[in-house]
């Protein structure tokens, strides 16, 4: 019971992260405001924030039933104030941003989220961190603005046929220079964790990254199809080509989904020693 809500409570911290992060930067790119889906993902951030900090206060004390129970709290605290409260801190500066409408607050509380995510996890327990946190946070960022490319270019029947073209050009652009160094990033982290090729198929935690890694890859694919077969068809034939398009962006919230779920398990269920 405490292992799975541990995974559905990561599930939705990463949800509401990338959500958050994501969001504001296609705001940013596109010139659209998402200002509901935004403010949702950032409460969703700050309740799975404290949320966690409960669950891991259960583990310590040894079951659910404590997770309320602060007596060895200062043990869950410590090692995490510094990332909550970044997490927090951020949110709250989103939330604020969009309440007033200062865009320039909701683009800060994004980066506060980002900078955040290289003050903990497991880039932070190496022996030698050195600029690899910061390599995870610049990962993030450009995972979060890929996870949210379904939301951004979604074919709204508000949104005409060149504006629609539009942003997918615009959207295709930035992805041309941003994915490589997704890609390249995740390489470098996966291998820093598991320690070598070999222990990404020899144990349950390179297994389980492995499969994040392909599901990354098949939606890269899906994102070549976009940008060629599915944008080409657009411009002939536009009523096919939103079809199209409703469908490859459905089929990559999936694969995005199965990233998070993935993700989830690696900080969760099995840990890089595993």
């Amino acid at each position: 019971m405490l292992d799975a809500l541990s995974l559905l409570v990561k599930v939705g911290l990463y949800s509401g992260l990338v959500g958050a992060v994501g969001l504001a930067v296609q705001g940013l790119v596109l010139g659209a405001e998402f200002r509901r889906l935004i403010t949702l993902s950032a409460l969703v951030l700050s309740i799975c924030v404290a949320a966690r900090l409960f669950l891991l206060n259960a583990e310590l004390a040894g079951g659910l039933q404590h997770a309320f129970d602060f007596t060895l709290f200062d043990w869950v605290w410590s090692p995490n104030k510094l990332q909550t409260l970044g997490y927090l801190a951020g949110s709250g500066a989103v939330l604020i941003g969009l309440l007033l409408r200062i865009r320039i607050l909701v683009l800060l509380g994004a980066i506060t989220l980002l900078a955040s995510i290289g003050l903990g996890g497991h880039t932070r327990g190496l022996e030698s961190p050195g600029l690899n946190p910061w390599i995870a946070s610049l990962h993030v960022g450009l995972a979060a603005f890929w996870v949210t490319a379904p939301i951004a270019l979604w074919p709204h029947s508000n949104i005409n046929d060149t504006d629609l073209l539009e942003k997918m050009q615009r959207f295709s652009t930035i992805a041309l220079v941003s994915v490589p160094v997704l890609f390249v990033s995740g390489f470098w982290l996966s291998l820093l964790f598991v320690g070598s090729l070999e222990a990404l198929v020899s144990t349950t935690y390179g297994r389980v990254l492995a499969i994040k890694v392909g599901l990354a890859t098949l939606a890269l694919l899906i994102g070549a199809l976009i940008k060629t077969w599915v944008a080409k068809c657009l411009e002939i034939e536009p009523a096919e080509g939103r079809v199209l398009l409703r469908r490859t962006l459905l089929a990559d919230c999936l694969l995005f989904l199965g990233i998070i779920v993935a993700i989830a398990v690696l900080t969760t269920v099995v840990g890089p020693s595993t």
